[in-house]
């Protein structure tokens, strides 16, 4: 049995997914793997979106998120893949637990947050 948390935060970095028109072979809608949130820096989109204040502030305005702020930003975009396909299997936004058969993706609500 596969177990997935869908969090808030899931929901929100898909929410702002740029979704484009991949070409090949017979084509797909696909989210875009350069600037999946905009822009090509893309933990610092994640933990903007999230609103996570950054660990540094230098005098002149610009900051910088540590390397853990960024590593959480890593994990969330890649646990994305999964919250996308129980997002659509399910037709909802939905948080919360999640549990699917190993060799199925029949990914079923288990608990809401």
């Amino acid at each position: 049995m596969r177990e997935f948390i869908l969090r808030e935060e899931h929901l929100k970095l898909l929410r702002r997914a740029i979704i484009r028109w991949e070409d090949c072979e017979f084509g797909a809608p696909a989210i875009d793997c350069k600037r999946p949130y905009g822009n090509s820096d893309v933990e610092s989109d994640i933990l903007e979106i999230l609103k996570v204040k950054p660990a540094f502030t230098h005098r002149d305005g610009t900051y910088e998120y540590s390397d853990e702020q960024e590593e959480y930003a890593r994990i969330l975009h890649k646990e994305t893949e999964i919250a996308l396909q129980i997002i659509l299997i399910i037709g909802k936004f939905e948080a919360g637990y999640y549990q699917a058969d190993d060799y199925k993706n029949d990914w079923k609500l288990v608990k809401l947050k």
